[in-house]
């Protein structure tokens, strides 16, 4: 077992709520999302989005981009792509949850990155928060994400 999966799993990381400090809503919906990256035959970058709502319903969401410069790009895209698509099935509480520290740091701390087209993603997504009751977000072990498993289908 990778030495941050057991950590995580002796005292898992709490959620860092974007929105108004406030309580937890009682109901909110769970989102898990990961970016992946390849130059292998074509420089292609995918994004994967899994939504689980308090009514236990699961949706799924996977797009395609040839534009994005590396796989950070393609984590802050799946984020916001994550954020979006909760609000687009009605979903105005949710916790996420994503296995790239640098992009969880930057949100948690309300620091935009330096680099301008990483910046343009933290305004989006610190934008579409302003939408939201509750947004909470917090980094997990690559291997509790669920949403990575759509890149191996």
């Amino acid at each position: 077992m990778r030495q941050a999966l057991a950590a995580f799993l002796k005292k898992p990381t709490v959620f860092s709520a974007l929105t108004k400090p406030g309580l937890r809503p009682p109901k909110v919906a769970l989102v898990q999302t990961d970016g992946s990256f390849s130059t292998e035959l074509v420089e292609m970058s995918r994004t994967a989005v899994l939504l689980r709502t308090p009514d236990a319903l699961d949706y799924t969401l996977v797009d395609t981009y040839t534009d994005h410069w590396n796989s950070t790009e393609s984590e802050w895209a799946s984020v916001l792509n994550g954020v979006q698509f909760a609000l687009k099935k009605d979903q105005g509480s949710v916790e996420l949850e994503n296995d790239c520290l640098p992009v969880i740091k930057h949100l948690v701390a309300k620091h935009p990155p330096g680099k301008s087209y990483l910046a343009d993603y933290y305004a989006a997504i610190m934008k579409e928060a302003k939408k939201m009751e509750y947004l909470g977000v917090r980094w997990i072990p690559r291997e509790l994400n669920r949403a990575d498993d759509f890149f191996r289908i």
